[in-house]
């Protein structure tokens, strides 16, 4: 009943919008269609039970002048009004690029911020740079979820109908004249590795094109003779499509076998195209956030295997101007210090991981990196579940004491000898082996007393 407007190249029509109770019409300016218009609204009214407040609608005008729109307005009884206007909050109308134009936006999700956003800003604010007066340190910066939609979706129409559609039916054109801001030509930089990664399976044959006719038919016709390699190929390939047959009952489909469901995912796509590009080494993610000890120090241990604690090295990089001087380990007071230097390599570390190798009987080399050191399954005290329980808190508890040592005696002038620092570690990791549920029921004595007896079965 409605017209609307149509968009892009195959001409797909929008006549309304809605958004919870709001609703957008859009129409031309004959008088008999906002009357339609109105009928609409007058008996949706009567039959849902729920009226229509014309009182507070607003009609608005596109290149129309005021008058026009104020005779448009009493055949509708709302009101006339004009451009800019806020819609659920947004700006429509202006200039988007203007410097003033998000403004009310800004201010209006600054002055409504409910409370669990605030929570939620308090705990990342705590997580990357801390919480306090001055400028903070960000430690690392933000890393970086998609439902499938159907294809008659009206937001899928309007982006096909824009920038066009590939020929097999299921992508967006790849070959469009793209803004320099247009999402879609970044999206379209990963198509060919996107592409390589699906797999088609044929159903009743009404998506997937493989010849010209149908049923299926192969009348190939080349440009030059076959050599006998060519032709052996060629047989193949016959042999294999003769296996193929339709599913009339059954839709084309294409399958994303990186995931086992066969459904797209970004975060497959994303694994999928680190391992393509050569990505770093794989964060050891079961070690350290299925360990059984506090999130706050699970989250210092994600930061130091990613050496983003705040080491000389680090700081000489983040504020030069600031950086301590000289740059050397507190510790062993010889080499300059890295994350890799101070967790493992020093010489008061390396000496409390020895220590640590030789209560589970095992002969080490200290490896090249932390990150390393947290991937590599050493199978310390046993393959039980309270073994590598133990073992998780007796590894990261080393590491949280040794900072702890070095925040004390660059900023409180304390220092403790290696055996103080082992019966912390012993303590803390013991606490938190005693505070998890496969320790539930054990006393913390019998823990500290006997690492290995407590791990036995």
């Amino acid at each position: 009943m409605l017209e609307g407007f149509r968009v892009g190249r195959n001409k797909t029509r929008v006549s309304h919008l809605q958004f919870a109770d709001d609703t957008i019409f859009f129409s031309n300016t004959r008088e008999e269609d906002l009357q339609t218009l109105k009928s609409l609204l007058l008996a949706f009214g009567h039959i849902s039970g729920l009226k229509v407040n014309l009182d507070k609608s607003n009609i608005y005008g596109i290149n129309l002048d005021q008058a026009h729109i104020s005779r448009l307005a009493e055949t509708l009884e709302c009101k006339a009004s004009g451009w800019p206007i806020l819609y659920l909050g947004l700006p429509l109308g202006g200039n988007p690029r203007a410097g003033g134009f998000w403004d009310p936006v800004i201010e209006r999700i600054s002055r409504r911020l409910d409370v669990a956003a605030k929570i939620e800003r308090l705990q990342r604010d705590f997580l990357w740079s801390g919480i306090g007066e001055g400028k903070k340190d960000h430690l690392v910066r933000e890393m970086v979820v998609e439902d499938p939609r159907e294809g008659s979706a009206l937001w899928h129409q309007v982006i096909l109908s824009i920038y066009g559609s590939h020929s097999n039916g299921w992508d967006a054109n790849t070959i469009v004249r793209w803004s320099h801001r247009c999402p879609w030509k970044a999206i379209s930089q990963v198509f060919q590795e996107f592409s390589s990664f699906t797999r088609f399976v044929v159903g009743n044959g009404e998506r997937i094109l493989l010849g010209p006719t149908r049923p299926f038919s192969w009348n190939l016709n080349f440009r030059r003779n076959l050599s006998d390699s060519e032709i052996e190929d060629l047989e193949g390939l016959m042999r294999s499509l003769d296996g193929v047959h339709l599913s009339p009952s059954v839709p084309d489909a294409r399958l994303w076998p990186l995931s086992s469901s066969g459904l797209f995912s970004v975060k497959s796509f994303f694994l999928a195209l680190s391992q393509c590009f050569g990505s770093p080494q794989v964060f050891p993610s079961k070690f350290v956030w299925n360990s059984q000890i506090p999130f706050k120090v699970q989250s210092f241990i994600w930061l130091v295997t990613h050496k983003k604690v705040n080491t000389n090295d680090m700081l000489q990089v983040r504020r030069p101007y600031k950086a301590l001087s000289p740059d050397i380990c507190i510790l062993c007071m010889k080499q300059g210090e890295s994350a890799d230097h101070i967790f493992l390599h020093c010489s008061l570390t390396i000496g409390l991981w020895h220590r640590l190798f030789q209560l589970a009987k095992m002969d080490w080399v200290p490896p090249r990196s932390i990150l390393d050191m947290m991937y590599i399954k050493f199978n310390g005290f046993g393959s039980s579940k309270r073994g590598i329980a133990l073992w998780q808190a007796a590894n990261i508890a080393l590491i949280r004491i040794v900072w702890r040592e070095r925040n004390a005696r660059i900023f409180e002038d304390k220092a403790r000898n290696s055996e103080s620092l082992w019966d912390s570690i012993v303590f803390l990791a013991s606490l938190w082996a005693y505070c998890s549920k496969v320790f539930k029921g054990t006393p913390l004595n019998a823990i500290l007393l006997d690492w290995i007896a407590v791990c036995t079965p």
